[in-house]
């Protein structure tokens, strides 16, 4: 088992710089958004790049591309950055091809913490020049735009893009031969599913959208959720095992599916935090600031749109620490 004790103590400290839950309760409650923005600086969010509020996002985007750096520097195994900056590649590619078929715009929203920068990916999608990318992410996106043609359904081209794009994280998670990784992939996937699976049930009704965007390499079978699509919530608890809490509480609140769903990986993480020198808490750290980033945004968007702190609190995710 390779060790990694330079990284590992650099991230260490960076832990006890992470908002604590109680800290987020504190933000959640506090009416005056120059406190919130003070106490974030001191978290080290440069809130001096903006002169408006309404930036933030800004200073979030600093902050994540300022986490990979520092990840990419203190470790020298790529595969664990790429894991969850590739999301970000196919977020972008997502958004561009929905964007166009809708007629939007698209620019602004792009991500710029990607394997491949955002102009990049934008001129590479606005010359259909495929072939600049691998092989699975070019068909990928031909299938997807295919598949659209016939369905005229733009949910069709996350799914299919959705479906390689944890492909390509759970075989750079493989070669790495972690097993908490492998864990990690194999429990988010599932998670995944599970939200997909309660907004058809909710929302579209039509076991069709579950079957084509269902992501393998779970333990959850597709036959398992198909069977289950249409089974009592009464029942649904016992129907998953290990997923028993989360499929209750998205029963009972299915408006914070997502919450419920996040929380259930941070608990996973979590288990990282008894080990001492090996990638686990690298691992687990970059997930945990990406939760505190969304946390961020949750805020922001509350005090900005005149949500009451008590409903910002309700949205607010477990924190790493």
């Amino acid at each position: 088992m390779e060790i990694y004790p330079y990284a590992v103590a650099k991230i260490k400290v960076r832990e006890n710089r992470l908002l604590t839950n109680e800290n987020l309760e504190q933000l959640a409650q506090e009416e005056e958004m120059e406190r919130i923005v003070s106490s974030l600086m001191e978290k080290d969010y440069n809130f001096e790049m903006v002169s408006r509020y309404e930036d933030y996002e800004v200073v979030l985007k600093k902050a994540e591309e300022d986490m990979y750096k520092l990840i990419k520097e203190i470790i020298e195994e790529k595969n664990i950055a790429e894991i969850f900056l590739s999301k970000n590649d196919f977020y972008n590619m997502k958004l561009i091809l929905k964007s166009h078929v809708e007629g939007k715009d698209y620019q602004d929203k792009l991500l710029n913490s990607g394997t491949v920068s955002k102009e990049e990916i934008s001129r590479i999608m606005e010359s259909e020049a495929y072939d600049r990318l691998s092989k699975n992410r070019k068909q990928a996106i031909l299938d997807a735009m295919e598949a659209y043609q016939k369905t005229k359904m733009p949910f069709i081209i996350d799914a299919i893009l959705d479906k390689e794009c944890f492909h390509h994280m759970k075989k750079l998670a493989a070669q790495m031969k972690n097993d908490f990784i492998a864990k990690y992939m194999t429990n988010l996937i599932d998670i995944t599913n599970i939200k997909t699976f309660f907004r058809v049930r909710k929302i579209y009704k039509d076991p069709y959208i579950f079957e084509v965007s269902y992501i393998e390499g779970g333990k959850i079978t597709l036959n398992h959720f198909m069977e289950n699509l249409d089974e009592d919530e009464q029942n649904l608890k016992y129907k998953f095992m290990g997923f028993s809490s989360t499929i209750a509480q998205a029963i009972d609140h299915y408006e914070n599916l997502d919450q419920f769903c996040d929380n259930y990986i941070m608990n996973y993480m979590k288990e990282a935090k008894l080990k001492a020198l090996t990638i686990e808490p690298i691992v687990a750290y970059i997930y945990a600031k990406k939760t505190e980033f969304k946390n961020i945004r949750i805020i922001f968007s509350g005090k900005l749109n005149g949500v009451s702190p008590e409903r910002i609190k309700e949205r607010l995710r477990e924190s790493y620490v």
